[in-house]
């Protein structure tokens, strides 16, 4: 028997995988949950935008009354380049990526070790590489996140034109200006997902496992900020988004080259681990 491709091999275990996903109750229901909240918050915050917009005094536009809040946040120039961007949009990719990791966690905790777990990971071990196998896991957790967050978006999309009154021109261009933000910075988390996930026999404490290492993450990243020790917060994720939000195409490189980083190492070493495991 001829042996397939890795691409072929990893594609088959992706598309396995968002199978699983959204056809699990689990799956099911965070997708709902995530949906319906960010419908609910989202009127809410197009509410606030609106009203915030329709009461600006006479020649003072929403780019002029934005930016010293986005400069403070983000710096002069990303702040002058972010400025007209409605508040809404802006408020849930800040929400997507706080919730995103915890989204990742709860989606994908058991990508491997459940199958582990009930040794069905035994049929795919012999007829895929191994790394195959974990790229394919990461790929499938990766898409299966981005789908959820895109569904979400979409309806702070609608919401945001309906309900704001903001042009749709405009709310299309920076809604899927800020969705790309959270792309590379998911693939960074479900990176480290799968690499502490695949450590582990049992669900459980694979969920406790990549909890704590997200946890431990985001305490790198306030321990830069605080010490002497800037390069930490490297290895968090969410640190790249003020880069990825830069008008500089080559500070926006450095983002990419960051979370991509984080992504190909953590897959990385979880395929090699898990190339040397019993299962």
């Amino acid at each position: 028997m001829r042996a397939m491709s890795p691409l072929v091999e990893i594609r088959l275990v992706t598309v396995r995988e968002l199978r699983r996903s959204f056809r699990s109750f689990k799956g099911v229901l965070l997708g709902i949950i995530a949906i319906a909240g960010g419908a609910g918050v989202s009127m809410l915050l197009a509410w606030i935008d609106r009203a915030k917009r329709e009461s600006l005094p006479p020649g003072i536009d929403i780019e002029a009354a934005q930016e010293p809040f986005f400069t403070a946040s983000y710096g002069e120039e990303t702040g002058k380049a972010i400025a007209a961007c409605p508040y809404a949009l802006w408020t849930i990719l800040v929400a997507t990526l706080w919730l995103g990791p915890l989204l990742i966690s709860l989606l994908d905790y058991d990508t491997v070790s459940g199958e582990v777990q009930h040794r069905s990971v035994r049929f795919w071990t012999v007829r895929t590489r191994r790394s195959s196998y974990i790229l394919g896991k990461a790929l499938g957790a990766w898409f299966s996140v981005l789908a959820v967050t895109l569904g979400m978006n979409v309806i702070v999309w609608g919401v945001t034109i309906g309900v704001g009154k903001v042009p749709p021109a405009q709310v299309l261009a920076w809604g899927a200006r800020f969705f790309a933000v959270t792309m590379p910075i998911s693939a960074a988390w479900c990176g480290v997902a799968v690499l502490v996930g695949s450590l582990f026999r049992t669900p459980m404490l694979s969920l406790l496992a990549i909890s704590a290492a997200f946890s431990g993450l985001w305490i790198l990243r306030v321990v830069a900020g605080l010490s002497d020790w800037p390069w930490l917060a490297y290895a968090y994720p969410n640190f790249y988004d003020s880069l990825l939000l830069s008008p500089r195409p080559s500070t926006v490189a450095l983002g990419l080259l960051g979370t991509g980083a984080i992504a190909a190492l953590t897959t990385g070493a979880g395929a090699s681990l898990f190339r040397m495991r019993d299962v």
